[in-house]
């Protein structure tokens, strides 16, 4: 049976880290091999897809927006009443957040057209 030796007689472990070294430098060069890809021109159902999904999600963002909103105009309403000023200004703060939500959709039409 032989034994490893690691002062410099038997070099059991250079084939294998030569043999990673390999692979390691052929997945770099599959992975960054610039491949040129024809797209069809016809590009109506993706868009078409992308809209309804982002549609869906505006969707959620103004409903969630406007019970935002009715949760701080809630709480504005019943910090009238108290003399803490952080409850109104947190009030303020989410009827702010509330309006911001509900015109989140309009907001990102109008900066990407």
């Amino acid at each position: 049976m032989r034994t490893l030796n690691f002062r410099g007689k038997h070099k059991a472990g250079k084939p294998v880290l030569f043999s990673a070294a390999i692979a390691f430098a052929c997945f770099l060069l599959a992975a960054f091999m610039p491949i040129q890809v024809f797209a069809a021109p016809n590009t109506g159902a993706i868009s078409t897809s992308f809209k309804s999904i982002y549609n869906i999600i505006a969707a959620i963002v103004t409903s969630i927006g406007q019970l935002y909103l009715l949760w701080g105009v809630f709480e504005w309403a019943t910090s009238l009443n108290s003399q803490d000023g952080t409850a109104q200004s947190m009030a303020f703060k989410r009827i702010a957040a509330g309006l911001i939500a509900c015109m989140a959709p309009t907001i990102i039409s109008m900066i990407s057209y």
